[in-house]
């Protein structure tokens, strides 16, 4: 219901400066006289009182919702209870606790990293040095058939077969 007061400014709402004012200038009017009016202004007067204290109660309870939310979360809370003022240090020290865990193990995570790039570029130096160990003995094998070759140049006067550098 809406009752206008004066011609700036109405009773209705809750809060600030002009809920005082309009509730001043309720009281006055109630003080004049005219039952129907003053029935009307208590009648609202009531309704923003009770519009009122069941939004705090709404909003306290939400809070103590959060706050039961909290106390399942933290470790160090769940076993009692706890006021609010506890709860709220107990789940700072926690987040605190978490954060230092996070960044130790980003830290692990990043020199992990670097060892595994370490390891990679040993792989691939390793693999380098077995391709060349496996070209030096391919090449020692040529040679070594061609030195012999080179000491017995004339193989069909010793009536021996010519030892084909293809089958090694």
């Amino acid at each position: 219901m809406y009752i206008p007061v004066t011609k700036s400014c109405a009773v209705r709402g809750a809060g600030g400066p002009e809920y005082k004012r309009n509730n001043a200038t309720a009281n006055m009017l109630l003080d004049m006289g005219d039952d129907k009016l003053q029935s009307a202004i208590q009648k609202q007067i009531n309704h923003r009182r009770t519009t009122h204290k069941l939004s705090e109660q709404r909003r306290r309870k939400i809070l103590n919702s959060r706050f039961e939310d909290l106390r399942e979360i933290v470790p160090a809370c769940r076993d009692s209870s706890h006021t609010k003022q506890t709860i709220l240090s107990k789940a700072l020290q926690y987040i605190d606790q978490i954060m230092k865990n996070i960044t130790c193990q980003e830290d692990n995570i990043m020199s992990m990293s670097k060892e595994r790039e370490r390891q990679v570029e040993l792989m691939r130096e390793h693999q380098m040095w077995q391709r060349k160990i496996e070209y030096l003995r391919m090449n020692q094998a040529t040679r070594t058939m061609h030195h012999f070759n080179m000491m017995v140049p004339n193989m069909n006067q010793l009536n021996m077969p010519k030892i084909p550098t293809e089958a090694m």
